[in-house]
């Protein structure tokens, strides 16, 4: 996917440009060649191609940056490294041509000494210091040729014994040959011969001898190679076109007429020139199948040939249609490398990376939906565009990353964008209203919402802390609530508490909220007060007494009421029963005729007793005098 240690640089600043360029180089193989540029900022990257493709760096090819020099370094250099290098920076480019020489070969094994029979092969073997390279071999001091060329004469002749005189068969690739214009075969034993006149590239091949009498058989065999000039080269195209260039390439010859091919040529004209201009020297012959043209002019027509070439000679000119140099309208196109959301941890870092395509070259921005200023002047962010990609990186993540970043390319043939989500994840944000109820002498309840933000993954728990005010030690209740509440138990009644709350998922735990102190103590009380009873009948043994429910039932029902008594003159009030009344009357009995009494009453609930009411007005216990004495008591109105 993305390479971490990859450079990037911030374009923040002026245009990047080159202000020292690349000189041609020239160097023999097997040594160490650099190429060496300067850009007007420092501490930047660039990037180098070679012939219109990306360099691939290794340990024997190098890249270095020491503040605005660059530097690229090629180890043991083969003819293969040959060619044109650019380096780009920005929308500046620069180009310098890098040509190899051949070293000397030495030779690491020698020839030795062969012994022999009559008609027995010899093989001779030598080990050279390079393994490529032009080898002549000579036997008594003239060179021995590896074959025939086009139109010479291909002799054969062998040593046959055998009696009687054996009857020859000479075959090639296993067809029997026969006599024509062209081949003769004489046999003047013990000297048998084949002769093939004005050779061609198509009698290359195995050549065998047969012969048989009725004695037995005996066979030999030969490779016969012919050497002809090469045939021409194929697919030849201009590849691409910019303002002021050509990419010409095109294949190896099907036929590289019996030896390897050393070089091409290739060449170019105008249509108002009648002559071919050479666009490489012999010195820097081409050996690659690619040649750029580089110092084409703007919107003037050319055409191109290429000739290949081998120790046999060279093949036909093969010629391209006429190209016209201008600057190709390609609508850029954008294709991020990444499939679904990115997601990545808060601290690190968010590579985003597209391929990019368009002529001219696109102007790239980034930028991040819902933030209206330019991302890339924050100190955190890297962009790098080339010729075929852009890439983004922020570093130091956080949970504010997230969301779609945009990339546009805009050039004059169009515009186009593409998009790329990224998830940071972190840990889940602050809970929220948090709240406490059901508050009571060992227990209580707490209720909240859910964070705002989750940390962009599931939160798969709470974690309930408490804390006495008095001793202000923290201590975990729960760690493993997946509710948004949670009954706290275990209180010590009296004992004034804080409670904390924050939400976990898979990154850690988020920050705690707090609640204000409470005291471990029920939220109900005793019932209050009723008013002073009344009596309502009167005789010299009982008396009824009436009273209302209190205003304040302390938050719980009323379970009872507790009717006391005393004497006129007594200081202690003692209960008229041992339980609870249920209702608010009760018909007082036992009393002492003619003793004046007065009355109180309290109220209950499942919290206890409440405090007694204002004690009721004095009554003697008497029967009544007469009617109207009567009357006058019970025709009281009482009302609750």
């Amino acid at each position: 996917m993305y390479n971490a240690n990859t450079h990037f640089f911030a374009s923040t600043e002026e245009a990047l440009k080159i202000i020292v360029p690349l000189e041609d180089c020239e160097i023999e193989e097997k040594k160490t060649m650099t190429f060496t540029c300067k850009v007007n900022r420092p501490n930047v990257t660039v990037q180098w191609m070679k012939a219109g493709q990306e360099i691939t760096f290794s340990k024997r090819i190098l890249y270095r940056v020491d503040k605005d020099k660059h530097t690229l370094t090629i180890k043991d250099c083969s003819l293969a490294d040959e060619g044109k290098y650019s380096v780009v920076a920005g929308a500046d480019k620069s180009t310098a041509e890098l040509i190899i020489s051949e070293a000397p070969a030495d030779f690491t094994a020698q020839l030795r000494d062969q012994t022999i029979t009559e008609f027995e092969d010899a093989e001779f073997t030598c080990k050279l210091s390079k393994e490529k390279a032009h080898v002549k071999w000579y036997r008594n001091g003239r060179e021995i040729r590896e074959g025939p060329r086009a139109g010479q004469i291909i002799n054969l002749v062998t040593r046959v014994k055998g009696r009687p005189d054996p009857e020859i068969t000479w075959t090639k690739d296993a067809r029997v040959l026969g006599r024509d214009k062209r081949t003769e075969m004489n046999n003047n034993f013990p000297l048998v011969e084949l002769v093939i006149q004005e050779a061609v590239r198509a009698d290359y091949g195995k050549y065998a001898i047969q012969a048989k009498n009725s004695s037995g058989q005996a066979q030999a065999t030969i490779i016969v190679n012919v050497l002809d000039i090469p045939g021409a080269c194929q697919n030849l195209k201009v590849a691409y076109v910019t303002k002021d260039s050509c990419m010409v390439s095109w294949e190896n010859p099907e036929d590289n007429g019996g030896t390897e091919i050393t070089n091409y040529k290739i060449e170019c004209r105008q249509p108002s020139q009648r002559g071919w201009t050479v666009l490489r020297n012999l010195v820097s012959a081409i050996k690659e199948t690619y040649f750029m043209a580089d110092r084409c002019i703007e919107n003037q027509i050319y055409q191109f040939r290429v000739q290949t070439k081998n120790e046999g000679g060279e093949s036909n000119w093969v010629t391209t249609a006429e190209v016209l140099v201008k600057e190709e309208l390609v609508q850029p196109e954008l294709k991020v490398k990444l499939a679904g959301v990115l997601v990545v941890k808060a601290g690190d870092a968010i590579p985003i990376e597209a391929e990019l395509i368009g002529k001219p070259q696109p102007d790239v921005k980034w930028s991040k939906e819902g933030d209206t200023g330019d991302i890339t002047k924050s100190p955190r962010v890297q962009v790098e565009t080339g010729t075929n990609f852009t890439k983004f990186l922020l570093t130091n993540s956080r949970r504010g990353d997230s969301g779609k970043y945009i990339i546009s390319a805009t050039n004059t043939a169009g515009i186009c964008s593409a998009e790329a989500k990224v998830n940071v994840l972190d840990r889940p944000g602050p809970i929220r209203d948090l709240k406490v109820s059901d508050i009571s002498v060992d227990r209580c309840k707490l209720t909240w919402e859910i964070p705002e933000d989750d940390g962009g993954c599931e939160i798969y728990n709470y974690i309930i802390e408490k804390c006495e005010t008095k001793r202000g030690v923290w201590s975990i209740h729960s760690a493993a609530i997946i509710t948004n509440s949670a009954k706290v138990t275990r209180l010590i009644e009296g004992n004034e508490y804080i409670f904390r709350v924050r939400a976990e998922n898979k990154m850690g735990a988020g920050s705690a909220v707090e609640t204000e102190s409470i005291v471990a103590r029920t939220q109900f009380s005793r019932p209050g007060a009723p008013d002073a009873p009344e009596v309502t009948k009167i005789t010299k043994e009982e008396m009824v007494v009436m009273w209302c429910s209190p205003d304040n039932d302390g938050g719980k029902p009323i379970t009872g009421y507790i009717l006391e008594k005393k004497e006129e003159h007594a200081i202690r009030w003692a209960p008229v029963v041992k339980s609870p009344i249920a209702g608010t009357q009760m018909t007082v009995t036992g009393l002492l005729p003619n003793h004046e009494y007065q009355f109180r009453v309290r109220a209950e609930n499942e919290i206890g007793t409440g405090d007694a009411s204002k004690p009721s007005r004095s009554f003697p216990a008497r029967d009544p005098v007469g009617m109207s004495n009567y009357s006058q008591v019970i025709g009281q109105i009482f009302v609750c």
